[in-house]
């Protein structure tokens, strides 16, 4: 057998995947057990209620939810009863999404579970270390969305070198 590789295993993205994952899994199914729904679902409907009108682009830029899923689960909200889809005025090929007023009691009666799960899954920090990691968190995010554009135009270039015959 060889001996094991000597590698990096903290890395941030690894760590941040770890900590979602399992406060993802655990809250999902809490929200399913009381609300019947999923915590993805009630991240949608948040984001939405947050910002009636909200695009599906938008909802998925926001959301860091894949384009195809997020029009799934917005479908499944529809008939739910949960959301409603508007022809957006100044560009039909938009649509608006809004909660229904289901949707609003749904987000209202979900939210303290929301904050009280947060508070477990947070309870080994300091409020100082919390207000801290949630800034670290909100500038990377911010981060990441001011370089989109260049990280992208370097993805394109690797694509094209990358489709070149040696």
């Amino acid at each position: 057998m060889r001996n094991a590789l000597r590698l990096k295993t903290d890395y941030i993205n690894i760590l941040l995947d770890q900590a979602a994952e399992r406060t993802r899994e655990r809250g999902s199914r809490v929200y399913e057990a009381k609300f019947g729904i999923s915590l993805r679902d009630i991240r949608l409907l948040r984001m939405i209620g947050i910002a009636p009108g909200i695009t599906m682009g938008q909802l998925v830029q926001q959301s860091a939810i894949e384009k195809t899923l997020a029009s799934k689960l917005v479908g499944t909200l529809v008939k739910q009863s949960l959301v409603q889809r508007e022809i957006c005025a100044e560009d039909a090929r938009q649509v608006r999404l809004s909660l229904t007023d289901a949707g609003v009691d749904l987000v209202r009666r979900a939210e303290p579970l929301g904050v009280e799960l947060e508070s477990h899954f947070l309870y080994c920090l300091t409020p100082a270390e919390i207000e801290a990691l949630r800034a670290t968190l909100l500038k990377l995010i911010d981060a990441e969305a001011a370089s989109r554009e260049a990280f992208e135009a370097s993805m394109a270039k690797l694509r094209k070198q990358a489709a070149r015959p040696e």
